[in-house]
């Protein structure tokens, strides 16, 4: 009887030690994954859409339509491309949370709770949706000057069509349920350059 069971247990501590070596294989992994900003897309207060370089939305218009008192942020869509190397196995993220920060604007949080499939070699694209609010907003007084932070940091967004010089964007993947507490997922962060 012992003999029967010497090779269920060979097969079965093989299967845990395996397991064991695999786990740090799937942290290893998601820190491989590159990141890559595509770009800012449908800068927009409100209805007001910015196009790149778009000078034609005044202070006055906003002050006159309301705006500055319903305090509406500087909404853009960001585009992200993720990669996995080329030799790398595919992996499906549960989604992930965000962090940005942008010069001249308060840092905001996100989470995409939505399952991403990654493919080695294939770049994946996911857009965010950002809101934005001008630094130090909360102190400026007058109607004027909160309309003016933010068509600057609006106009500043869509003219050049990409994330200003010294921001940082941090993603930390979220691991499936049977990994959560076992594995520690890296947070992968992209530096725009100045």
């Amino acid at each position: 009887m012992p003999s029967r069971c010497r090779p269920l247990l060979a097969l079965t501590l093989v299967a845990l030690l395996g397991g064991c070596l695999a786990l740090p294989q799937v942290g290893l992994l998601l820190g491989r994954i590159a990141l890559s900003s595509m770009g800012v897309e449908n800068v927009r207060i409100g209805n007001y859409h910015f196009s790149p370089g778009l000078e034609g939305i005044d202070e006055l218009s906003l002050l006159s339509s309301g705006l500055a008192l319903a305090g509406l942020p500087v909404n853009i869509d960001l585009p992200l491309a993720m990669m996995l190397p080329a030799s790398a196995p595919a992996i499906e993220l549960q989604g992930f949370d965000w962090q940005l920060q942008i010069p001249g604007a308060e840092p905001v949080t996100g989470e995409v709770d939505e399952p991403i499939q990654l493919q080695g070699g294939e770049p994946t694209t996911v857009t965010l949706p950002v809101a934005l609010e001008p630094a130090g907003l909360d102190e400026m007084s007058s109607k004027a000057e909160r309309v003016s932070s933010l068509l600057t940091l609006a106009r500043r967004l869509s003219g050049s069509g990409e994330l200003p010089a010294g921001s940082r964007l941090s993603l930390t993947p979220t691991l499936p349920a049977a990994l959560d507490g076992i594995v520690t997922a890296p947070t992968l962060t992209l530096d725009v350059g100045n």
